[in-house]
């Protein structure tokens, strides 16, 4: 067993009996992807909202940054297939002339655009497989919804930590474009610098285990490694060679692997380079996915539908009646195996 996975499983008694057999933590994490997108259009702060009703452990927005430098909510660069930009530009001619192609591939971009610019249109679902339908329970398909930034997300967490004592976490992911490294890095900066924010009485410092990072830019993530000690995981598609996960390790306390490509075999040889492993992407298109994925033994699952993974996690994996929370006893394990890290390096 890898030094690093034995020492932690000595000193936290976090592992299961045999990495091989479960998760390195007590419990998988329910991260509600994009909210609860199964229900309400993504990256919404109802989306959020829901997610956290449904008892998600964390919520993950993924970030972008405007023209004039605020971190948005969005998952696409491009605000047209999540938003009602293409009918509201027709009848603007300034936002009309932001946008770049022309005819039906014209396209409205997030970094060519200010913050006033996108408080002029109304978020929507994508609609695609997975994702919120309406009408259904809790999306008629006539609501206006605001694109939010990363600080409304911020404000809310804060908001029901302090008035209900209740901490969920929040999974930042940075976004990237192509050939633009000066600009994926200032999303970085700003992401780490709103987490920092004295506004939030320290609350997203990871004394309370309640924040990842994410990017499928491994530079961003060695970038991100510099600056925090902030967990971070990295996402692949596909999963990781030993001699991969190896040099991930150097830098990351996790990856996210595509469901498509996870197995017993991948999760094991995560769990082996002292990485957790986190499963992107299910979905009510399967719900039966969320038990089989579960029990591979990952550490958490992103759900489109938070309310399915609970239900599914919480019956694989039941909450310990007078045991510590596993995000307490996660965040111990995180914090010897980053000590570790930081004796073998010296």
């Amino acid at each position: 067993m890898p030094r690093l996975v034995l020492a932690g499983a000595l000193a936290f008694g976090v592992l299961t009996s045999s990495v091989m057999a479960g998760p390195l933590v007590d419990r998988p994490l329910v991260i509600a992807h994009r909210g609860a997108s199964q229900y309400l259009p993504e990256h919404t702060m109802e989306a959020y909202r829901l997610a956290v009703a449904m008892g998600a452990d964390f919520i993950e927005p993924d970030l972008f940054i405007t023209q004039d430098g605020v971190l948005v909510a969005r998952h696409d660069r491009s605000l047209n297939a999540t938003t009602n930009i293409v009918s509201v530009a027709a009848t603007n001619p300034a936002l009309f002339a932001k946008g770049t192609g022309s005819g039906a591939s014209r396209q409205y971009n997030i970094d060519n655009l200010t913050y006033d610019d996108i408080l002029l249109v109304s978020a929507r679902s994508r609609g695609t497989t997975g994702y919120a339908v309406p009408p259904n329970a809790y999306y008629t398909g006539s609501e206006s919804f605001v694109v939010p930034r990363f600080t409304d997300v911020l404000d809310y967490l804060f908001d029901l930590w302090r008035e209900t004592g209740r901490v969920v976490g929040v999974y930042p992911e940075v976004k990237t474009i192509s050939g633009q490294a000066a600009y994926n890095r200032s999303i970085a900066d700003a992401m780490l610098a709103a987490l920092a924010d004295p506004r939030y009485e320290g609350l997203f410092d990871g004394s309370r285990n309640n924040v990842f990072l994410q990017s499928f830019d491994l530079s961003i993530i060695q970038h991100l490694a510099e600056r925090t000690s902030l967990p971070l995981v990295f996402l692949t598609g596909i999963c990781p060679t030993a001699a991969q996960l190896a040099q991930i390790a150097e830098v990351a306390q996790g990856i996210g692997v595509s469901v498509a490509n996870v197995n017993e075999a991948c999760v094991d040889r995560v769990h082996q380079a002292g990485l957790l492993i986190h499963v992107y992407t299910l979905s009510n298109a399967n719900p039966g996915l969320h038990e089989t994925v579960y029990a591979l033994g990952v550490d958490g699952i992103f759900s489109n539908a938070p309310d399915t993974a609970k239900r599914f996690r919480d019956a694989l994996y039941p909450e310990p009646v007078s045991e510590p929370a596993s995000l307490a006893l996660f965040g111990l394990a995180l914090i010897g195996f980053a000590g570790l890290r930081r004796r073998l390096a010296t």
